[in-house]
Formats: C-alpha cells, structure tokens, sequence
C-alpha cells in the first residue's frame, strides 16, 4: 500500500451532526425574515402561540434555541412586559403575525436573524 497517497484525517472535516432545534430555529428565523418584508412601517412581526389562548400575542424580539430539542422565542407581552417561551420542537406552532408598533419604530429582527445565520454557515 502506497501510505504517501492516503489523505491525512487532519485534513477532514466531519459532517455536521444534525440538530433538530437548529434546525427549526433556521426554518423560524427565514420565515420571520420574508414575513417582515411585507410590513408597513406602522407594525412589527408578532406571534400567535397556537397552543396558547386564541388572544395571547407576543411581539417577537429574538429566537434561538437551547440544545437539540428546545425552541426560544424572547418577546414581550401586549402589556410590555417581557416575555420567553420556551417549547419542545415537537410542540412547536406559531402563526406570524402583524402587531402594531409599540415605540417609534418598527423593531425589526429578520436582519439580525438572518446575520446569525450567515456567521453559522447556512445563510443563503
């Protein structure tokens, strides 16, 4: 065997292991992302947690996840306050929605939420 033609195993890069919570944290944030370019300036994305009461909304500030199985929206509630939902990905369904801008303007997350992708490699 000719050992000078075997590719040393420094030089490989394992695939990434799959995480589903990134996963969905990556489907989440490109739909907050194309779901803002149809906001007028007069509101900001929302969310409706489908497993919640038909009236509980939360102005959506950020999303991340924890682990492999854990979805985390940071927001705040129609009174201000804050507010964090966190939710296995099984249980996960949020409707998008246009909530009216609390301050002067519009809080605008997609741009964030799309550098964060590109710093972890699966930006478009």
């Amino acid at each position: 065997m000719d050992y000078d033609k075997l590719i040393s195993p420094a030089h490989l890069s394992l695939p990434r292991i799959p995480n589903a919570a990134e996963w969905m944290y990556e489907r989440i944030a490109r739909s907050i992302i194309d779901f803002e370019k149809d906001l007028d300036s007069e509101h900001e994305v929302g969310a409706r947690l489908v497993s919640f009461t038909a009236n509980e909304v939360i102005s959506i500030d950020d999303v991340g996840f924890w682990g492999t199985d854990m979805i985390i929206f940071y927001g705040s509630n129609a009174e201000g306050q804050p507010a964090q939902l966190l939710q296995h990905i099984s249980q996960v369904n949020v409707l998008l929605v246009a909530v009216r801008v609390a301050g002067e303007k519009p809080n605008r997350i997609g741009f964030v939420l799309q550098q964060k992708l590109e710093e972890e490699g699966s930006g478009e």
